[in-house]
């Protein structure tokens, strides 16, 4: 009786579970490969074969734990990296295989260690040297992401229009008779009058939005953040107080504030002032957004207390005469815990411009702008 390909429960279960740390250097990840074999007996081809499946398996698990810009990057340049695998598997360890054969089949669970530093640097996500960054053309970068939390909030009753439309029906009928009596003649009338009315009622209620105002303000967190992630990704980040000294008066950060802290999206005048200023600073690019930072609770699984915050934003290409707008992200919601409201803050908003800052990298390098 020949052996039956098996996988137990619990090392399947364990095909689901990774060990991840983006952007960490290595990275230890579980991948399995099967081939089916025309020989007589497995031979030492197969075998490798099956391995080497195992290994791709493995980066295509580690990619599936990203965001989908960075798997688009992935699928793009797959067959590139499956030719040179040995760069992005730095060793892996055979964890069990099977081999059937009656249907002549071999498969293998494997636990490779990913360079996830080498794979992301080459999908154009990963960090970079300052040499780097200036022979792959990497620009300079501006971003201005300002935290917000509500302020106040003007509600608005319905207001009510009714209609009411009467038709109205009329009807007369008159008779007259005379009589004689004695020499006398006498006359007479009636009237019969009938009216009827009919009541069409209708109408409209209209309900206005919310106006909501908000306190905002620069958060340092958000700024080192940012900066963090887009020096590692080789971009020559330039403080935004920098560009508003360079830019002849045109990037006024106290009005973009202003602006901000009445609606979603700054006025046309604002924007064009903003962008023809950040290119007289030369500056390539320029990110703009807000992080809303919500009323804290506690968390029900933790018991720790909960900020959720709200990230909106997009990087602009200002090197033409007119912006374009290059990556585009949220809103998107992300939270962060702590043991008072004011550390939950501090962390959802770390979390939230770590992740959008990667995101906006990941949506860049998609479209060749390293």
């Amino acid at each position: 009786m020949s052996m039956k390909p098996w996988i137990s429960s619990a090392l399947a279960a364990g095909l689901c579970i990774s060990t991840f740390s983006a952007w960490s250097g290595t990275v230890s990840e579980k991948g399995m490969g099967s081939v089916t074999y025309t020989g007589w007996s497995l031979s030492a081809s197969d075998r490798q074969e099956a391995i080497k499946k195992a290994e791709v398996n493995a980066l295509e698990r580690y990619i599936a734990d990203a965001d989908a810009a960075k798997s688009r990057i992935f699928d793009a340049k797959k067959d590139s990296i499956v030719s040179h695998i040995d760069d992005y598997i730095l060793g892996s360890t055979t964890l069990n295989e099977q081999q059937d054969k009656d249907a002549k089949t071999y498969s293998v669970v494997i636990r490779a260690d990913v360079n996830s530093n080498k794979l992301m640097n080459d999908l154009g996500t990963g960090s970079t040297s300052a040499a780097d960054a200036s022979a792959s053309g990497h620009g300079s970068m501006t971003f201005l992401f300002l935290a917000r939390s509500q302020s106040s909030v003007q509600s608005f009753d319905d207001r009510v229009t009714k209609r009411a439309d009467t038709d109205s029906n009329f009807s007369q009928r008159t008779s007259e008779g005379e009589s004689i009596h004695a020499g006398n003649i006498g006359t007479s009338d009636s009237k019969s009058v009938h009216t009827s009315a009919s009541v069409t009622t209708g109408g409209s209620t209209l309900r206005q939005a919310d106006k909501v105002n908000w306190s905002v303000s620069n958060a340092s967190e958000v700024d080192s953040q940012m900066t963090g992630v887009f020096s590692d990704a080789g971009y020559n980040v330039v403080e935004a107080d920098q560009v508003e000294g360079a830019s002849g008066g045109l990037v006024n950060i106290a009005r973009i504030r202003t602006a901000y802290s009445h609606g979603n999206d700054l006025p046309s005048n604002v924007m064009y002032d903003t962008t023809q200023g950040a290119q007289r600073a030369g500056v390539n690019y320029l990110a703009l957004g807000t992080l809303d930072v919500g009323m804290a609770d506690r968390d029900p699984v933790s018991g720790n207390m909960r900020v959720f915050v709200v990230v909106t934003g997009k990087v602009l290409d200002v090197q033409g005469r007119f912006a374009r707008t290059l990556s585009s992200i949220g809103p998107i919601q992300y939270a962060g815990l702590g043991p008072d409201a004011s550390v939950a803050r501090i962390n959802a908003l770390k979390e939230a411009a770590d992740q959008t800052a990667h995101q906006m990298i990941d949506q860049l390098s998609s479209k060749g702008i390293h």
